[in-house]
């Protein structure tokens, strides 16, 4: 049983949340709810994050004991590239949110709507893995 695809869903949905809070107080810094929420979104999807690619693993060593192709150790690699610099990019944004009192600057909250585009990345070239088992 694969269980990698049942649990890359929190990081992913943690992580767009995150973002578009980081938008919504770019746009309303009166309201640090937005801030708040977002830096512990961050946080929990990285826990999430390593827990999904701990998964992953597990489920791309059970294939390749069964045989599987080079096709999809292929799409693996491309896959598994896009979701470690995500998860180093949201990791860097939360190490900088800890250091300086949760404070996100244009370019930090630009980071994390780039960070946002990888998470979707990352889901599709996942998903995109499933046609060639």
């Amino acid at each position: 049983m694969l269980i990698h695809p049942l649990v890359v869903h929190f990081p992913i949905a943690l992580w767009l949340t995150a973002a578009f809070f980081d938008v919504l107080h770019l746009r309303r810094p009166d309201r640090a709810l937005f801030r708040e929420s977002a830096y512990w979104l961050t946080g929990i999807g990285l826990a999430a994050a390593f827990v999904a690619i701990a998964m992953g693993w597990l489920d791309l060593l059970n294939l390749e004991a069964q045989g599987v192709g080079t096709g999809l150790e292929q799409r693996h690699l491309r896959h598994s590239v896009v979701a470690y610099c995500t998860t180093a990019l949201f990791l860097g944004l939360f190490l900088w949110r800890w250091r300086t009192g949760n404070h996100m600057p244009a370019w930090a909250i630009a980071l994390s709507v780039v960070g946002a585009l990888a998470v979707a990345l990352t889901g599709y070239l996942g998903h995109d893995m499933r046609s060639v088992m």
